[in-house]
């Protein structure tokens, strides 16, 4: 009788969802596109351990790479809008649809918050013969297709960094992706390939460890951390396309969460420890909330639409 007496009671306990109660009650999934080791990995690991102090709860992350990012893409906007799985946003968020990886983009998806750019790279090792960017592209010029680039994927933005030098210099390489910068740049290091484009923060152990010799930035400005390496903008060819990190959720997350989730995030991106580590690694600290991000995304994600079919057309 008491059992009976007690049953509604249990059952009108367990009919109160976590969804519920208060935002966020227990500890939240972040996934990341990429392999560990990269900059979308350190931007991903560092945020969320800054971000758990204003949550008061975990923020744990886990690695799903392959197919330049969609694999996590589609993962993650397949959750459920709770809050509690979320994503690292990178670049590739504007691209996997163009590149036909996935049938998903920025419009799927319930942008948080920016927080970062990072220009590119082209790193060649130490004992490589080519002392500047245009003894290697002399050496491309005679031997078309020759030379090997490791990359983070197909159609990563470090592929489409690759595919750019060729469109506006007219030479012709080899590409050889990995599932992220992590594992291109091992290939590097170990002889398979002759050179790599990454982010100045994947690059940077290696260069200072004099590993590395990095040949130019892809950007106008010079980096912090390689201010004696050009620009391609210096060297005369004025392009490069920048990665850039934020988060997102799947579509229809409560908007008070968003918001919660994005509070956590701003703090964490005005801490000091941010701010030294993109320093440190050469990254541009950006902020834009989550009206401003999905603009900037969208926009992204036409400017890919155009420009990277015809990239891939004149690889093939």
């Amino acid at each position: 009788m008491f059992a009976r007496a007690l049953l509604p009671a249990l059952l009108l306990l367990a009919g109160c969802s976590t969804a519920d109660g208060p935002y966020p009650s227990k500890e939240i999934r972040l996934i990341v596109q990429a392999a560990p080791g990269g900059t979308s990995d350190t931007v991903s690991r560092v945020m969320a351990s800054l971000a758990e102090g204003p949550l008061g709860v975990p923020v744990v992350c886990e690695n799903k790479p392959g197919a330049s990012g969609a694999l996590a893409f589609a993962f993650t906007v397949r959750r459920p809008p709770d809050g509690y799985t979320i994503g690292h946003a990178p670049v590739e968020i504007a691209t996997v649809r163009s590149l036909g990886f996935a049938d998903v983009g920025p419009d799927d998806m319930a942008l948080i918050c920016m927080v970062s750019k990072t220009p590119p790279a082209l790193v060649v090792r130490t004992d490589a013969p080519w002392q500047s960017l245009d003894e290697l592209l002399d050496a491309a010029r005679k031997d078309p297709g020759g030379l090997i680039f490791s990359n983070s994927g197909t159609g990563s933005i470090w592929h489409f960094n690759t595919l750019l030098l060729e469109q506006r210099t007219g030479v012709r390489f080899t590409h050889l992706p990995y599932g992220g910068s992590s594992p291109a740049l091992v290939s590097l290091l170990g002889g398979h390939v002759d050179a790599a484009i990454a982010g100045v923060g994947e690059v940077v152990a290696h260069v200072q460890s004099g590993k590395l010799r990095p040949l130019a930035v892809f950007d106008e400005a010079r980096s912090s951390v390689f201010p004696d390496t050009p620009t391609t903008h210096e060297l005369g060819y004025e392009f490069g396309a920048p990665a850039w990190s934020g988060f997102f959720g799947p579509k229809g997350v409560p908007d008070d969460r968003v918001a919660k989730l994005a509070g956590a995030f701003k703090q964490a991106f005005d801490s000091e420890e941010w701010k030294e580590l993109c320093l440190e690694r050469g990254m541009t600290p950006v902020y834009l909330d989550r009206d401003a991000f999905r603009t900037f995304a969208l926009e992204q994600s036409d400017f890919f639409a155009g420009e990277l079919p015809q990239l891939l057309r004149m690889e093939r």
